[in-house]
């Protein structure tokens, strides 16, 4: 502003004396202080001037803008206005800018504000120049300097992220637009109206469902909006809507709420893309699928009809084949038999593959997963393999990781034919030199043990560029191949599918030695139960007397209940029979049973909540009674939502006598201990008095290579999992703590270690109720304490054993 009519403002203020004023009362304190005083206290910079724009005065922080300028107060202060400009003009970004304008203000003596500055520097300063009259005689001027370089600079941050912004929603082809609460438009981007065909003016306004939406899909999108207000969350739909023309497009809607500054909704914004090109593709995309999917069922019914077909007079040929064997036939004759015999077997297998591949491409496979003995079924694989190869000049090589030493939870089926296919193409296409089966433990990552499975040969060999032809359905390497070694292309296509199937993966890898090599991986789940020898296990068991122990059997499939039937009659353990879950649970409620042996699907109520009600209520009679859970589908989840409602075990189908058994002894039989007592070491050897003798030769009984195997993985690997416990303590992970000392806890027990496993056992008891990690630290280095006293002996007598078997 202008100051005017004031007498001897400025003169006055900077020699410390007040004007006088009209106000009400008392003259307040304020008033009483010099105007240099408000100066000096300004947050802006401040320079006067006097009647002849020579500079006399400035405050600190105008000081503290120039204060490394070299000799600015001899330059600038009682200086001529032109020197002071001259001297100023070398900072500035436009020197000759500042000059006019300066000139300017001096020459017009009128106030001017909100000039920006621009310095070298980059900095960015603001100044309003307020010239100071006094009866119309100029007396000087007041200079503001605000540096308002931050807020420039982000001021310029927002304009360029809000063209960014609208750059990229162009190329996007985005349109934005905001509504009130009601859906009425407030505002858009131009992209909206170039997508919709109308202008800003023609939309703002109008309710947005009701001017884009058809008829029939009004209410729907109504309620969308409702719903997004409602419920405050942000929504993702496609929609079709009606453009200005009347022609038809499909948006990809995103929208969200706009709140006041309480956080109410008050309207929304939505941002809409044009995917009328991708519906239309989709649309064709369906189509064709439809048309393949009738393609691929009409041949698979082809298929199924001609191997049908087929396999009816095959199975009378093969028959008659074998029949005609039987007789007394001439040396001619039994060379066509042998030519009509493998010729049969041939064509038995080609329908086979054929079957197979149409029942994975139809989906109709699934994995089924029991617990399995995975060095019994490549030893079985090795039997089978040996006899066919008895006659040839291939050496059969087998190996397999002494650390796959339990149990382990899968589809034993589905891994038995990958290798057959694999084992089978291998002798197929090798004349002479070795067959090789690798089977190597790959990681455990929590209770899942990935097993990596290698079969290599010295055959034929396989071309690096046919090498993505191999594994296509009627495939083979080379044209010549059908000719010379027969086939169908079908055998690796399987071994892929089937691999693919249950979550593993299969390639060719190059390997020394060796012309081809496959491998591949797959995930089986940990049971944690030991190997043992079906010969050695049925010896063990056969003087087991269960006594009156009553099992209430919960079955309704006829065959599963016949066979489990005849075994507890065999084993003479009595039974009460329910057929579902109702029953079995009346039968509950009324006695006590001293073991449940219960499907997971029954009718009435499944396993699942009957184990809950069985669990429930203390005042039942079973309610702590083992239930052993039988499934065909002992998936890992199944299995842990088992075990959190109380199911003590789970028994996989199908199973074996020999695991019934074992499950029958492990929680009926009360004179386990003693019969543990009274099983003889007939090996000859004797292990070491400071571990648990007994336990050591009911555990291995003769068979001291087991023991070998057992004793040497747990010298290689006791100290890295025990340290793996301590880590797990320091970073206070109790999840995965429990998982720890489950894993571990029977480890010790195979080399005679029971206590410590009792210790583990404590350990993992106390886990289940505390976290105090004082506490669950001093029971580890408990444990800790034992392992490393008794390691030495283990070592001891891995050395002792080895040499004891080399004798």
């Amino acid at each position: 502003m202008t100051i005017k009519g004031r007498s001897s403002l400025l003169k006055n203020s900077l020699s410390g004396k007040s004007p006088n004023g009209k106000f009400h009362g008392e003259k307040p304190a304020i008033l009483s202080l010099p105007i240099i005083t408000f100066l000096q206290n300004t947050n802006a910079g401040i320079i006067v001037t006097d009647e002849r724009h020579r500079f006399i005065w400035a405050n600190d922080v105008y000081l503290d803008y120039f204060v490394n300028l070299p000799t600015f107060v001899g330059e600038f202060f009682q200086q001529p206005y032109q020197n002071v400009i001259e001297y100023m003009k070398s900072y500035m970004l436009f020197p000759g800018a500042f000059e006019t304008k300066m000139k300017e203000l001096r020459k017009k003596k009128k106030p001017h504000f909100g000039w920006e500055l621009l310095f070298a520097d980059n900095a960015i300063r603001e100044v309003s120049y307020i010239p100071v009259f006094e009866k119309n005689s100029f007396q000087g001027s007041i200079w503001q300097i605000v540096d308002v370089t931050k807020q420039k600079r982000e001021q310029q941050a927002i304009k360029d992220y809000a063209n960014r912004y609208n750059v990229v929603l162009n190329q996007l082809n985005a349109a934005i637009c905001e509504t009130d609460i009601h859906g009425n438009i407030t505002s858009v981007h131009h992209s909206f109206c170039r997508m919709s065909g109308y202008t800003e003016e023609e939309v703002i306004g109008k309710n947005i469902t009701n001017l884009f939406v058809p008829e029939e899909h009004r209410e729907y999108a109504h309620n969308l909006r409702k719903y997004r207000v409602d419920k405050d969350v942000p929504l993702l739909y496609d929609m079709e809507i009606v453009l200005k023309d009347g022609s038809r497009k499909w948006v990809l809607a995103s929208s969200s709420n706009i709140y006041d500054a309480n956080g109410k909704p008050i309207g929304g914004v939505g941002i809409h893309m044009d995917i009328t090109a991708q519906k239309n593709q989709q649309k064709e995309l369906e189509i064709a699928r439809h048309a393949a999917e009738e393609a691929q069922r009409i041949q698979k019914e082809f298929l199924a009809n001609m191997s049908h077909e087929i396999r009816t007079p095959l199975n009378a040929i093969i028959g008659m084949a074998h029949l005609l064997g039987e007789t007394e036939l001439s040396d001619e004759q039994k060379e066509y038999i042998k030519i009509l015999k493998h010729s049969s077997d041939i064509l038995h297998g080609l329908i086979t593959d054929i079957l197979d591949i149409s029942k994975i491409e139809a989906g109709k496979l699934e994995v089924n997963p029991r617990e399995f003995d995975l060095r019994e079924l490549v030893q079985s694989m090795r039997n089978s393999f040996q006899l066919k190869l008895a006659q040839r000049p291939i050496q059969l090589t087998v190996e397999v990781d002494k650390r796959l030493n339990t149990l382990l939870l899968g589809d034993d089926m589905l891994l038995n034919q990958i290798l057959m296919n694999l084992m089978g193409n291998a002798e197929k296409f090798t004349k002479e030199g070795e067959i090789a089966l690798k089977v190597i433990l790959d990681k455990i990552v929590g209770n899942v043990v990935w097993v990596k499975f290698r079969v290599c040969d010295t055959g034929i060999g396989i071309q690096k560029d046919k090498l993505e032809l191999i594994f296509q359905n009627y495939k083979q390497a080379e044209k010549d191949i059908r000719e010379r070694y027969g086939g169908t292309g079908l055998g690796l296509a399987i071994a892929k599918q089937l691999v693919e199937l249950q979550g593993g993966q299969i390639g060719v890898e190059e390997e020394p030695v060796y012309t081809t090599c496959f491998c591949f991986n797959l995930p089986f789940t940990d049971t944690s139960k030991p190997l043992m020898a079906s010969a050695e296990f049925e010896n063990k068991y056969a003087r087991i007397n269960f006594g009156t122990s009553k099992v209430l059997v919960v079955e309704d499939n006829q065959m599963n209940l016949k066979y489990i039937i005849s075994l507890l009659e065999k084993y003479k353990i009595d039974y009460q029979l329910a057929t579902n879950g109702p029953d079995a649970l009346y039968f509950l409620n009324s006695k006590h049973f001293d073991l449940v042996l219960m499907d997971i699907r029954i009718p009435g109520m499944d396993g699942f909540e009957l184990a809950k009600k069985i669990r429930e209520d203390e005042s039942k009679p079973n309610v702590a009674t083992p239930v052993i859970a039988t499934t065909a589908a002992a998936m890992p989840s199944t299995v842990a939502k088992a075990r959190m409602i109380g199911i003590t075990d789970i028994l996989t189908k199908p199973y074996t006598p020999d695991q019934l058994l074992q499950v029958l002894n492990k929680y009926l039989n009360e004179d386990e201990t003693e019969f543990i007592m009274e099983v003889q070491n007939i090996s000859g050897y004797e292990f070491h008095p400071s571990l648990d003798v007994r336990y050591l030769n009911t555990l291995y009984e003769s068979n001291i290579s087991y023991a070998i195997d057992l004793f040497d993985i747990f010298v290689q690997t006791i100290l890295d999992e025990l340290e793996k416990l301590h880590v797990t303590v320091k970073n206070r992970d109790v999840d995965q703590l429990k998982f720890q000392v489950h894993k571990i806890k029977p480890n010790f027990s195979m080399v005679g270690l029971t206590w410590v496993t009792q210790k583990m056992e404590n350990l993992e008891l106390y886990l289940r109720s505390h976290q105090d990690f004082e506490e669950i630290d001093h029971m580890l280095q408990d444990a800790n304490t034992e392992v490393k006293k008794f390691f030495p002996i283990i070592e001891e007598e891995l050395k002792k054993m080895q040499a004891f078997l080399n004798q």
